[in-house]
């Protein structure tokens, strides 16, 4: 396993996810805005709403990036062991980056959603 294959893949949206969520849970957004926080017009709809999205879409990016991390690290050690060659790793790396990024925002949005219905009865 090189060093580049410890940042491709999974692992890499964990990453993201994971200084995204800690930066959103530390600093959140104060007031509704376009620009900066979890930005659906179902959170956008009161002030309640916007914090409350906010506040568990941050948590939510934390736990699926320790998530990614841990799996990416664990899938890059098992492609790194397969005696694949090495363009077929990297279009494997590149198609598990992309299934992850699509997954993890499709989760952080119906997991996010679900739990501002339950709140609010949207």
């Amino acid at each position: 396993m090189n060093a580049e294959s410890l940042f491709i893949g999974p692992q890499l949206i964990g990453i993201i996810l994971l200084a995204v969520g800690f930066i959103q849970k530390r600093f959140p957004p104060k007031s509704i805005n376009a620009f900066y926080g979890y930005r659906m017009p179902s959170s956008m709809k009161t002030q309640q709403t916007w914090d409350t999205a906010n506040r568990y879409s941050a948590i939510l990016m934390i736990k699926i990036g320790i998530v990614l991390i841990v799996t990416g690290v664990a899938l890059s050690a098992t492609l790194g062991v397969l005696n694949i060659k090495n363009d077929l790793r990297v279009g494997i790396s590149a198609i598990i980056l992309m299934a992850t990024s699509i997954i993890s925002c499709i989760l952080l949005i119906v997991l996010t959603e679900k739990h501002l219905s339950k709140k609010f009865d949207t």
